[in-house]
């Protein structure tokens, strides 16, 4: 006849039970860990995104990175003004999106603006690349462009018109310019409730 279990041998039972649990536990846990570490190659491999080529416009590093996005939102004619290397932009707003609120222009290739004298409406400055040389030139502007902001050039009738609201700019170039008009980019916009059309009907008023 068995006899009964003492407490000795049950205090034992206890702990080995105890024991066996634990490392159960332990597996569980470090199967678990190495079930959430995942690999890290092939199609799992992570993500990286190349740094696109930034390309020059116009003597000037514009804003947009495609540069083949373009839009006729805007005319743009140029005049002599009297005195040395002085010149007035006019721009118009001839776009069929609404107002103009801002743009950018990039003069051509070989050209350089030192100074803007003049805007008739909006906030205009000069722009570029500035701290050429790190701190030794942190004032030195490269390939510096015309940046005017708060125009609110008023869309046109209809863009078959030419009627939308003008800006005048006037500024100064460090040689006589020799032609072309560079490039010019709308950079901000309220849209119109009504559509701008772009023909008028026969005996139709805008």
């Amino acid at each position: 006849m068995r006899r009964p279990r003492g407490p000795v041998e049950l205090g034992a039972l206890v702990v080995c039970a105890l024991a066996g649990g634990g490392l159960l536990a332990g597996l569980a846990l470090s199967q678990a860990g190495r079930e959430e570490a995942l690999p890290t190659t092939g199609p799992l491999a992570p993500i990286t995104v190349s740094r696109p080529n930034v390309p020059v416009i116009g003597g000037g590093i514009p804003v947009d990175i495609d540069p083949m996005t373009h839009r006729e939102d805007l005319s743009l004619l140029l005049a002599p003004l009297p005195g040395t290397h002085r010149y007035a932009m006019t721009v118009a707003n001839i776009s069929n999106l609404g107002a103009i609120d801002a743009f950018q222009w990039y003069p051509p290739t070989g050209v350089r603006v030192l100074e803007l004298t003049g805007s008739t409406r909006g906030h205009c400055n000069l722009t570029g690349l500035k701290g050429y040389g790190g701190n030794q030139f942190p004032t030195v502007v490269l390939y510096p462009n015309i940046f005017c902001t708060g125009l609110g050039l008023k869309a046109p009738s209809c863009t078959c018109l030419g009627d939308g609201g003008v800006v005048t700019i006037s500024f100064v170039t460090d040689k006589d310019y020799g032609g072309g008009s560079g490039e010019i980019r709308m950079r901000a916009a309220t849209l119109a409730f009504k559509p701008v059309p772009t023909y008028l009907a026969p005996g139709s008023t805008p």
